[in-house]
């Protein structure tokens, strides 16, 4: 009886740390939005992490007709080993929205198609060693401080676009199963996209590498895009595998194809 008892006491200890490690995407939402600094590690992220609805949200003068408003994670945010089961939020358009809904999801979006909102992090960003099953949407977002993606697990498109890195950002050793968008992307200073996996389109069109980067023991699985890319100071393709060909028309970077 006694040793009943104690295996389902160890069985109840065993259920209730599994329960700890499920947080929901509102409690992240509320600590970001009162400014509290976010750090988890071996947790499961339930619902939408939807960071375009911060209360410091505010609207974006900009030319023509259109909307855009901005909100700004203020506080450093860290996730280690940790399984998002929603999406991510830092962009939305909400005309865009529709027209996915209705089907027509393959319009090519840009800010002056409706409403739009989207959200700079002004503060450290870590994503490390992350499983994404959702949407990741960082579109037109200004990262201010070090951000790092290593080891993550993008399992849907991954969209990076027009966004700013003004600082180190690190992609070593994750894994893009669908679209990896950086199409218009600014890396300021070094970018590590060492030994990463691109399962599906891989575009770097139009990406600007102001510092070194590195591709080195990278694979390609579909097309590898980096037409108009530009690379400013060194770029590494040591060991790297094109296995659907790689477009580097109109960009600097053939030079450093072959070194």
């Amino acid at each position: 009886m006694k040793k009943i008892l104690i295996l389902m006491l160890f069985a109840f200890v065993g259920t209730t740390a599994s329960a700890q490690k499920e947080v929901s995407a509102k409690t992240i939402f509320e600590a970001i939005d009162k400014g509290q600094t976010v750090d988890y590690q071996d947790a499961t992220i339930v619902g939408d992490l939807d960071l375009t609805e911060l209360s410091n949200r505010k609207r974006i003068k900009n030319k023509g007709n259109y909307e855009e408003y901005k909100s700004y994670v203020e506080v450093p945010i860290s996730f280690r080993n940790c399984t998002f089961k929603g999406d991510i939020i830092a962009y939305k358009n909400l005309e865009e929205e529709k027209s996915r809904k209705i089907g027509n999801g393959s319009v090519n979006w840009n800010i002056g198609d409706g409403t739009t909102y989207t959200t700079d992090f002004e503060k450290a960003v870590v994503f490390e060693n992350c499983s994404f099953a959702g949407k990741t949407e960082f579109k037109y977002s200004d990262f201010a401080e070090k951000a790092s993606f290593g080891g993550a697990k993008f399992s849907k498109d991954a969209n990076f676009k027009y966004a700013d890195f003004k600082q180190e950002v690190i992609f070593a050793k994750s894994d893009f199963d669908e679209y990896a968008n950086f199409k218009y992307t600014s890396f300021k200073q070094d970018a590590d996209f060492f030994d990463v996996r691109f399962k599906n389109y891989a575009d770097f069109k139009y990406a600007n590498f102001g510092e070194r980067v590195t591709f080195k023991s990278t694979a390609f699985s579909n097309q590898a895009d980096f037409k108009y890319a530009e690379f400013r100071n060194d770029a590494n393709f040591d060991n790297t595998k094109f296995k659907a060909g790689i477009d580097m028309k109109y960009s600097n970077g053939k030079k450093y194809m072959n070194k």
